[in-house]
């Protein structure tokens, strides 16, 4: 995780690079569930453009901040997303949970 900003008082966007496997997801998990608990945001947006490989680690990641999010009514937004990693989010049904949206 790069950087958090609020874009809007009831938005964080956070841009995420490198790879998202196992390793990363734990450091990752935390920093987002510190952001969401800390901001409440009623929607979060990754950024995904720096993000070279996710693999089932970072997947449950996505999902699991999916269902902190919606537990709160809250919506999770995927903005940027390399052709690569598209790929598994469809083959994932990733974008069932979270917003496939423009930058």
């Amino acid at each position: 995780m790069d950087r958090a900003s609020g874009l809007a008082p009831a938005e964080i966007r956070v841009m995420l690079s490198g790879e998202i496997d196992e390793y990363a997801s734990r450091t990752l998990r935390e920093k987002l569930d510190r952001l969401i608990d800390e901001r409440q945001p009623s929607r979060l947006v990754l950024d995904l453009s720096g993000v070279s490989f996710v693999d089932s680690t970072g997947l449950g990641l996505i999902f699991g901040r999916y269902k902190k999010l919606n537990a709160r009514g809250g919506e999770l937004a995927l903005v940027n997303v390399p052709r690569q990693v598209d790929r598994v989010f469809l083959a994932s049904g990733v974008y069932s949970v979270a917003v496939k949206a423009d930058d």
